[in-house]
């Protein structure tokens, strides 16, 4: 999730600013360090914890949802003549596909993280261009790394509680 965060706000300052801006290098620190945490932490984070069949499968199908609906959304905004939304109409993919995950894993944040990654393109879609889509890119980087904070502490607690009372 850190990742696609970082690549949703590398784009959201590349609409506001020149493409040699030295802003674009804030999303790529923090994205350096969400992995350093990553490294720190894996060894904590136990191999026994496995989701369910139900959770997998589940977990595969958004996936390919997302991966079939982002080229889709894109043609879709492209033909309809806006080019411009293209951005907030894979926040609005990436967004929908985290609300069956959230139901299965199960894992709450999720629930959330949809709902804030199709607001904030319904809020880029409405507002002018391309601060719209900016605003729409900053909105899902901002809740993907979030969500990846929240999800890394999540499995920490799950890791101690298992060894606490194993």
């Amino acid at each position: 999730m850190s990742i696609f965060g970082t690549i949703f706000m590398m784009v959201a300052v590349g609409l506001l600013t020149t493409s040699h801006s030295a802003l674009l290098i804030l999303p790529v620190l923090v994205l350096a360090a969400f992995l350093a945490n990553l490294f720190r932490v894996r060894r904590s984070l136990s191999a026994i914890r496995q989701r369910t069949e139900q959770a997998g499968k589940v977990v595969m199908w958004s996936t390919i949802g997302e991966g079939v609906g982002i080229p889709v959304a894109i043609n879709v905004v492209k033909n309809f003549g806006h080019p411009e939304w293209v951005l907030p109409a894979i926040a609005l993919v990436v967004g929908l596909h985290f609300i069956p995950m959230a139901f299965a894993i199960p894992f709450k944040a999720f629930y959330a993280l949809g709902a804030v990654l199709v607001a904030g393109s319904i809020i880029g879609m409405m507002l002018p261009q391309p601060i719209g889509a900016a605003l729409s890119g900053l909105i899902a980087g901002a809740g993907l790394w979030v969500a990846s904070v929240l999800a890394t502490r999540r499995e920490l607690n799950w890791a101690s509680a298992a060894q606490s009372t194993g």
